[in-house]
């Protein structure tokens, strides 16, 4: 009797707790942002105002599934877009089994060539799944019909030969507010963007390589001038990220800083 109880409880604990997971996920007219607690690496996960969803890199291994499943409902099996912003692997890695998990409306890549292994098995799964490939064109938005745009920023012309600087950046439009999503272009990548005079302006920046000290230039960040800076960085990573440089020219700015090293997933609401 009492263990039957005992699975009636679990069994109305877990109803609970699932219907509580499916609440949580229905849009509520917002734009909401999740910065992944990924370690060293970069997933950044986008809920469209209608639930649109959009997945920016996967990190250096499956954590950015776990954020996923987190924040969509347990029945929801679809990922609108994904965006690669280049195919280092901790940028990545956890690409190749989402595309296995999730159907996946469209892709976009940033059309450099690489050899990388995760990379070709991610090209080899695109194939085999039929799923649509957008390069990035700084010339063409993607626009989604609930208000959301994604303002594609870079490459602009021929493709750096560098894989950091061939990033895709993108600025993210909804309502007044704004975010740059600067993947891991270096000073080079930056003052190309500069000369481009893309209106870049954003009112959150996700800082660029982890906060390394070969970004985030000072004329970069003045054209951003934004109110918050975001670093996706792993706790006490080896490459000494985010640079001590690069978090005083911050401060310096009076720019407010988030770091998934000291708090881990970072949430942002905009509206």
């Amino acid at each position: 009797m009492g263990s039957r109880l005992s699975f009636g409880f679990l069994g109305f604990l877990g109803l609970l707790i699932l219907t509580y997971q499916e609440i949580r996920t229905w849009p509520d007219g917002s734009l909401h942002t999740y910065v992944l607690d990924v370690g060293q690496g970069d997933s950044i996960f986008l809920i469209s105002p209608s639930g649109k969803q959009i997945l920016m890199d996967g990190g250096p291994d499956f954590s950015a599934l776990q954020g996923i499943a987190e924040h969509m409902s347990f029945f929801d099996r679809t990922i609108d877009l994904l965006v690669l912003s280049h195919s280092d692997l901790d940028h990545i890695a956890a690409f190749p089994e989402i595309m296995e998990r999730y159907r996946i409306g469209a892709i976009l890549l940033s059309g450099i060539d690489t050899q990388q292994p995760q990379y070709q098995k991610l090209l080899t799964l695109i194939a085999e799944k039929n799923v649509p490939v957008l390069i990035a064109d700084s010339g063409k938005d993607i626009v989604f019909d609930d208000g959301l745009t994604l303002d594609v920023i870079w490459p602009s012309g021929v493709l750096p030969k560098k894989t950091n600087d061939a990033s895709i950046v993108i600025r993210v439009l909804y309502k007044e507010a704004s975010m740059l999503l600067a993947g891991d272009i270096e000073e080079k990548a930056e003052a190309g963007i500069l000369k481009t005079g893309a209106d870049i302006r954003s009112s959150i920046l996700k800082v660029a390589h982890h906060g390394s000290k070969t970004s985030t230039s000072t004329g970069f960040l003045l054209a951003v001038d934004p109110d918050l800076a975001v670093i996706s960085a792993g706790k006490e990573n080896q490459f000494g990220h985010p640079h001590w440089g690069v978090l005083n020219r911050l401060r310096d700015a009076g720019i407010a800083i988030r770091r998934t090293d000291q708090e881990g997933e970072i949430s942002l609401i905009l509206e």
